[in-house]
């Protein structure tokens, strides 16, 4: 929310108003719930699903696309921490709470994803057809040439690298919020 007014920050409330928060759709408490649940689920699903489309784009030779599909299911996140940052919730924070379980599964699947996903991408460069023809893409040359290996190299590289900056990204604000929760079991100590 705006510091400044008690007024509602208006990008939230058309996004409230389009996704029918005030509607009397919404019903109860309890109905509104099912429902808010059931839109994240959703979302969720659809990620997934763009994930599997890009996947299925690079398998049939449309690899270079289904990169625009992949960087498509992205909005999601984007809206998602837009929308928190202007209520001020620090959805990096809730983030970094993740249990590690859930943690490890998203992961184990985005790298299974990303694997397969360069992989197809790169057999399509190396070979000159794709794993299943389709004929969605044009054939490429035949023989790995030297970027066929460099982006076999940059892909393992860069997903290195992000594992490592979210590794350590959760792990200051897991220490932030700990320090936070003493802090405030301090003041109440006072009291």
């Amino acid at each position: 929310m705006n510091n400044v007014s008690d007024k509602k920050n208006r990008p939230n409330e058309l996004a409230d108003r389009i996704a029918g928060f005030d509607d009397p759709s919404m019903g109860d408490e309890r109905e509104r719930d099912v429902i808010l649940r059931a839109y994240t689920f959703g979302a969720v699903v659809s990620t997934y699903v763009f994930f599997a489309l890009g996947l299925i784009f690079a398998v049939l030779g449309a690899g270079l696309w289904s990169v625009l599909i992949v960087l498509g299911s992205m909005v999601t996140s984007g809206v998602i921490s837009g929308y928190c940052k202007r209520e001020n919730v620090d959805f990096s924070m809730a983030m970094a709470r993740v249990s590690p379980r859930r943690l490890i599964v998203g992961n184990i699947v985005g790298a299974v994803f990303a694997i397969v996903w360069v992989g197809a991408i790169v057999f399509h460069m190396s070979e000159g057809y794709p794993l299943i023809d389709a004929g969605m893409g044009a054939s490429a040359t035949l023989g790995a040439s030297t970027s066929t290996y460099a982006i076999v190299v940059g892909a393992a590289f860069g997903f290195i690298i992000t594992i490592t900056m979210m590794t350590i990204s959760r792990t200051r604000k897991i220490k932030q919020a700990r320090a936070e929760a003493a802090a405030a079991a301090y003041i109440e100590d006072e009291d």
